[in-house]
């Protein structure tokens, strides 16, 4: 055994316009091309509509609109990141973030990421972080996907 080793977790850089967030690299299911969206008349901002993935309609959220920035366009780099659900009992198992462009992996040490003092505040951040690619949102994982599953409309 090392002495001294030091903690490592294997995350995923999900780019937003400004900055990002940091998940665990287990959350993504796979990240995807923006499919054809259908919108849902009188959704919150965030909640772009649903988007089809492997046979099943998943929930898109905008980060940035749930963050209360305005709207960006991603352009043709723009990408879906599919999260699992972690609440076994929920009606839907994956929903999706989109994204800016390509995920970074990054393995997340004490080193590696500076704690910063958030500069956003909402429910949904749990925390800030410094990494050399930028500076990223650590997202309560739980809360985006209630907030996913609660905007949907009953079926």
């Amino acid at each position: 055994m090392v002495e001294n080793a030091e903690a490592t977790v294997r995350c995923v850089y999900l780019p937003l316009a400004e900055a990002g967030l940091l998940v665990p690299s287990s959350a993504v299911a796979e990240v995807i091309v923006v499919p054809p969206i259908d919108v849902i008349d009188g959704a919150p901002d965030w909640l772009v509509g649903l988007v089809d993935w492997r046979g099943m309609r998943l929930p898109l959220l905008r980060a940035e609109a749930a963050l209360g920035k305005s709207e960006t366009d991603s352009g043709v780099r723009g990408r879906v990141a599919v999260m699992h659900v972690l609440d076994e009992d929920s009606p839907v198992q994956f929903y999706g973030i989109g994204i800016q462009r390509l995920p970074t992996v990054v393995l997340a040490t004490e080193r590696a990421t500076k704690f910063a003092e958030p500069t956003v505040l909402v429910d949904w951040v749990q925390s800030q972080v410094e990494l050399e690619i930028g500076d990223a949102l650590v997202p309560r994982l739980d809360l985006l996907e209630q907030m996913a599953i609660s905007a949907l409309p009953a079926s």
